[in-house]
């Protein structure tokens, strides 16, 4: 009886090997399959003909498109004077690639080649189901290319831009490299990493759609003009959301303030009123559309956020107060980053308003407006209550890439939902 429970251990634990076994075998034969269909993409500064960025791509079946991230390929698109685009692939073999088509709201780019993989890329039709495996494929560091197993989360719950939660390390290099089934079916793309094994990429039918489009219209005859399309109509859409909401209030200080106004912006709170050494209390709730939409390497937009802050003197002088308080206002700047090269500088409106209730507030709104994209501007909003003595009310917005009509319909909304007593 000893014995049969004997092998009967060792059968199991031969069993346990060999599923291990085969798994790692799965993997490292899907990888052995699908890398001449992996190529490093390199930014070529073309004075020097040095590298100046690399990501990874991956090829398609016909018509033979090479998919990455447009991030990976923009300074070829915003420069195309000063860099050039070339492929290196498992053999080591180059060539030049040119980017046919833009998806920015997605970070995804098209890109032609000469080069034909034995084993192409297919895209995944349906999605796979929560926790199951996938496979992230990429170069990163410029390492050479590598397979990072791990599991598939849906799509971010609080996201306006969709994206796949994926938990595995996509590093450095590894954006625009697909990921994969255990079938080697691409079901989304690399686009970042918050480290922490905590990887997001862009949902394959976004991929699917830039296809379709693609093959619809193709090759895009100027993917600046392109670029301002897409960013004017995403911000058409998530305002629009935004606008026809019916802002949900709170209380905050002696006044109220909007809380989270849609799914996709989300708030939080802080402060120091524990803190009995404070001379000045101060209650601050921010919330925030916190993804940003890549334009260039010092250029983000497509952010939206709302601050707000109460603050009470402790036994201070009027002009004591006035001074921190000034200061904290001072504080406010856009919530975006971008050059000089990228935008005009802000031009301000500064005046005292009565708001409803009869109270004034000191309001500075600010515009300034994108270089490379008519129609669209960045906006900086700040309104500072007046009336007390001790105590006042800041509230700040800045919103990045929108029309004048969008940016007026948001004050008027905003203005409506804040007020104080």
């Amino acid at each position: 009886m000893r014995l049969q429970t004997y092998y009967c251990a060792l059968l199991s634990v031969l069993l346990l090997f060999s599923s291990a076994q085969g798994r790692a075998d799965s993997a490292e034969q899907l990888f052995a399959r699908f890398e001449p269909a992996l190529l490093q993409v390199r930014v070529l500064e073309q004075a020097s003909g040095a590298k100046a960025a690399i990501g990874t791509g991956f090829v398609l079946e016909e018509p033979a498109l090479v998919v990455t991230n447009y991030h990976v390929v923009s300074e070829a698109v915003l420069s195309p004077e000063k860099y050039q685009l070339e492929y290196l692939n498992a053999s080591q073999q180059k060539g030049a690639l040119q980017v046919l088509a833009v998806d920015v709201i997605n970070d995804l780019a098209l890109v032609s080649t000469d080069y034909r993989a034995p084993q192409p890329f297919k895209i995944q039709t349906t999605k796979p189901v929560q926790g199951a495996t996938i496979y992230s494929l990429g170069n990163p560091h410029d390492l050479g290319m590598i397979l990072v197993p791990g599991t598939y989360n849906g799509l971010q719950k609080y996201s306006y831009y969709p994206r796949i939660h994926f938990t595995g390390a996509v590093n450095s290099g590894m954006s625009g490299g697909p990921a994969v089934d255990v079938n080697g079916q691409v079901v989304g793309v690399n686009v970042a990493s918050a480290g922490n094994q905590l990887g997001f990429l862009v949902p394959a039918d976004a991929l699917q759609q830039l296809l379709a489009r693609y093959q619809r219209e193709g090759q895009s005859k100027d993917l600046k003009a392109d670029i301002e399309r897409q960013l004017l109509s995403s911000q058409q859409a998530m305002f629009s959301q935004i606008l026809n909401a019916d802002w949900k209030l709170k209380d905050f200080g002696t006044g109220k303030v909007p809380d989270e106004v849609v799914p996709f912006v989300r708030c939080w709170g802080e402060s120091n009123v524990e803190k009995d050494q404070e001379t000045l209390k101060k209650v601050t709730a921010f919330c925030s559309q916190s993804e940003e939409i890549f334009l260039s390497q010092h250029f983000t937009s497509g952010r939206v956020e709302m601050q707000f802050e109460w603050l009470e003197a402790k036994d201070l002088h009027p002009l004591q107060f006035f001074s921190l308080y000034e200061k904290n206002i001072s504080r406010a700047s856009a919530d975006n980053q971008a050059l000089k090269e990228d935008v005009t500088a802000f031009e301000c409106q500064h005046r005292v308003v009565r708001q409803t209730g009869g109270h004034h507030a000191k309001m500075i709104y600010c515009v300034r407006a994108y270089r490379d994209y008519a129609g669209l501007y960045d906006v900086l909003y700040l309104s500072a209550s007046l009336d007390q003595q001790q105590q006042g009310l800041v509230s700040h917005y800045t919103l990045s890439g929108v029309s004048q009509d969008t940016a007026r319909a948001f004050s008027q909304k905003f203005n409506g939902a804040v007020s104080w007593q």
